[in-house]
């Protein structure tokens, strides 16, 4: 069996304020903006032709200033131009807020929150084409909205290393996109507690510059309150191989404990799926499915569908994940000499009532070995209660790496164990939904020629549309045009085998 597991990184670019001397800035005098009006109180900066607003250089909306946009809008931003807001920002569209750069062979600056900003909201908003957005020390809602196409630099000037930058705050950030951003979706700093809500978002195929970055990015966070990520959709592209799915990390300590819940997601076909890094975190992650992360076949840098590295300070539970496809289930390395992560991963009847188990670890596996958990540090670890997709104690064991394996290492305590259950379905893997997001409807390509069957779920469980149906070249269609924007769950069965996933209907 492999003997060392290197550690998976997660690098984290610290981006520097941005500083652009504004062009344009209102008065700061209590003023309340309609683009008409800012347009005309500008001098040029902004004006409107043919219905479409055009921003010519760098604004300022000053504090205690508020411009308030209410109606569907195309806002245009000139090469290298910054939107700047020290006062409140309301987008508030019955449709959508756009805004784009003039010529996408010459992004903008990107647009900047400021700490003077708290109480903007931006709902139905789309950036794209330039900078994205970055935010720093104001809370702020953005709600149903889209980042997509967003760089890391611009001009040759670093800008955000994600399309959402958030730091020092506690944003709240629901039911928004996050499509092709250069580096991560969203990210915070290493150094600045910020702890977003982030709930039923989706990530795809974030990362195009191919580097290190999970889609998801978060440093330290507010010890008042947790970091939560919830019901999201995160998948990668497997044209790149080296964005990650959700990273917390601490890679500082001190300023107290980050806590972190994360529960309830879908991440798939990322280089990893869910990486909790440092110390003095307390993470809760139950409820996950986390499969086929191994789009980066190097098994020594990468892979875990679940990875904890830290030292004793690391405490967490992790319960009720579905962990399967990865090149490893599970990983844990100490990184330092006050032992591992404190994680655990089923403890019934213990003080924590969390602390249930009912992970489910199978298939997990590279250089012909599963690797459903790999315990690479000195520390005994708890898993009881989960399914290991066998009922053979004899066989659970070889597929768990620790102190059997290689003295040094700590223990796993994986009995009891649940018993497989016989009717449960085989995972049906290769299926893919596109487009998601879907409007009119969406196309499944599903691996085998059998008849298909297909439900489109709500929160509560309940089938909003189904369909069976003969794939016709591999793939089956199923129309959404009568179903409800928001978020769904999807169930495909082919053969017996099953296919769940996240779909978006706009």
């Amino acid at each position: 069996m492999k003997k060392t597991l290197l550690a998976l990184l997660l690098t984290w670019l610290a981006t520097p304020a941005l500083r652009s001397e504004a062009q344009y800035s209102t008065p700061g005098t209590g003023q309340r903006y309609t683009l008409t009006q800012l347009a005309a109180a500008s001098g040029g900066y902004v004006t409107q032709m043919a219905g479409t607003w055009t921003i010519t250089d760098t604004i300022r909306l000053a504090p205690t200033d508020t411009l308030s946009i209410t109606t569907n809008e195309t806002i245009r931003v000139a090469d290298r131009a910054l939107v700047s807001v020290d006062g409140v920002l309301r987008i508030t569209p019955p449709d959508s807020v756009v805004f784009t750069a003039q010529n996408t062979a010459a992004p903008w600056m990107g647009m900047q929150l400021s700490a003077t900003s708290n109480g903007s909201v931006l709902r139905r908003t789309v950036i794209e084409r330039g900078g994205g957005v970055r935010v720093v020390d104001a809370t702020v809602e953005f709600s149903d909205c889209t980042f997509r196409s967003n760089l890391s630099t611009v001009g040759g000037r670093l800008t955000n290393s994600a399309g959402l930058a958030l730091s020092g705050n506690r944003a709240l950030v629901q039911r928004c996109r996050f499509v092709r951003n250069a580096r991560a979706g969203i990210n915070s700093p290493s150094n600045r507690p910020t702890s977003p809500t982030i709930q039923d978002c989706i990530f795809w195929h974030n990362d195009t510059e191919n580097g290190n970055y999970p889609q998801v990015n978060l440093g330290t966070g507010n010890p008042a309150q947790p970091i939560l990520i919830e019901r999201c959709l995160v998948v990668g592209n497997p044209a790149t191989n080296m964005a990650g799915g959700i990273g917390v990390s601490n890679l500082l300590g001190g300023g107290g404990v980050t806590r972190v819940i994360i529960r309830r997601n879908t991440v798939r076909n990322n280089r990893y799926g869910i990486a909790v890094i440092g110390s003095s975190i307390s993470s809760y992650v139950t409820g996950n499915i986390v499969e086929n992360n191994n789009t980066n076949p190097n098994a020594a840098t990468g892979g875990s569908g679940l990875n904890f590295q830290g030292n004793q300070t690391q405490t967490g539970v992790v319960s009720r994940n579905v962990v399967t496809g990865n090149l490893w289930g599970v990983t844990i390395l100490r990184t330092g000499t006050v032992g591992s992560p404190a994680v655990s991963f089923g403890n019934p009847g213990g003080t924590d009532t969390t602390d249930v188990g009912r992970n489910r670890f199978v298939n997990n596996s590279n250089g012909g070995q599963i690797y459903d958990f790999y315990n690479n540090g000195p520390d005994a670890i708890t898993a009881k209660n989960n399914d290991w997709g066998s009922a053979s104690a004899a066989v659970i064991e070889t597929h768990i790496f620790h102190q059997p394996d290689q003295s040094a290492l700590g223990f796993v305590t994986f009995e009891p164990f649940l018993q497989p259950l016989a009717t449960k379905a085989p995972a049906l893997l290769g299926v893919q939904a596109y487009p998601n997001p879907a409007h009119a409807g969406v196309t499944f390509r599903v691996p085998g020629t059998g008849a298909v069957e297909l439900q489109l779920l709500d929160a509560l469980g309940r089938a909003v549309a189904t369909r069976s149906a003969m794939p016709a070249g591999g793939q089956v269609a199923l129309d959404v045009r009568a179903v409800a924007p928001g978020l769904y769950a999807y169930r495909l069965t082919q053969a017996g085998a099953v296919a769940n996933g996240k779909l978006l209907v706009e």
